[in-house]
């Protein structure tokens, strides 16, 4: 019968981020569950933890709970990450297909509607810090009875499978200072290490009212998956103007005018 020490420290060194990412022990030993298929007793896990930092594999650090980090690299006869090959470049032309595709439909904006997207991630003023999406889209909505012209500037902030963090989050919402909407789109495939880390983002974009979208498989657009909604920011409208004026290319601005003069007609 298999030492059950032995296989929860053999989980919890392949669970801990080869960066040195702490995580919360109450996040891992929830996953040492999930992958064995049974409950992992606090007693055991500390156990395990315990001598993992005797030995000098593991470290610990404050917070709520505690938090443990990797400290000696993986031995070199594990897999290679999963996601080492999709690059944020890579992914670039992936994100602007789900854009022009199956993110219209989840907007699920009323008949009529027009929508444009374009890669801005090389286009605007490099001055400011995180001031760059990299991609924005602009919807352009009318109702049947409102007069109102309801436009809608979203902006995405892509990253890899290792640049999901706090800090990703943070870039996306400093972007919301020319948009309505901020989106964080993040490459994880389930079950991954990067997996581990999902907790912590989702709840800080929820707090600070950003998207976060998960690419599953960058091949498929179907397993792209909305984890939270953005929230839209009162962005004064002469900002989100200038901002357009600098990032949409003229056919484009041609093209939101013209529809926007239709509407007031």
């Amino acid at each position: 019968m298999p030492d059950i020490r032995a296989i929860v420290e053999q989980k919890l060194l392949e669970l801990l981020p080869q960066d040195g990412t702490p995580v919360p022990n109450r996040v891992l030993r929830a996953l040492i569950g999930q992958r064995l298929g049974q409950l992992v007793s606090e007693d055991l896990y500390f156990s395990v933890r315990d001598q993992l930092v005797e030995n000098g594999r593991i470290a610990r650090s404050r917070g709520a709970g505690g938090k443990v980090s990797l400290i000696q690299a993986p031995a070199p006869d594990q897999s290679p990450p999963e996601e080492a090959d999709w690059s944020e470049a890579s992914l670039m032309a992936r994100l602007e297909q789900y854009l022009k595709g199956p993110f219209q439909l989840y907007l699920d904006l009323p008949e009529g509607s027009r929508c444009w997207v374009r890669d801005v991630s090389a286009i605007g003023p490099r001055s400011g810090q995180w001031a760059r999406p990299d991609f924005v889209l602009i919807s352009a909505s009318r109702y049947r009875f409102l007069p109102e012209i309801q436009v809608d500037v979203h902006g995405f902030e892509l990253k890899p499978a290792s640049g999901g963090s706090v800090q990703a989050v943070s870039e996306a919402l400093a972007q919301t200072r020319f948009t309505h909407y901020g989106h964080l789109v993040w490459h994880v495939r389930p079950e991954s290490r990067a997996e581990i880390r999902v907790s912590e983002v989702e709840t800080y974009c929820e707090h600070h009212g950003i998207g976060l979208i998960l690419i599953r498989d960058p091949t498929d657009l179907n397993s792209f998956e909305i984890r939270c909604d953005a929230e839209r920011k009162p962005t004064p409208a002469p900002v989100v103007d200038d901002f357009l004026e600098s990032r949409l290319c003229e056919l484009q601005k041609h093209e939101l005018e013209s529809f926007l003069r239709g509407i007031r007609s």
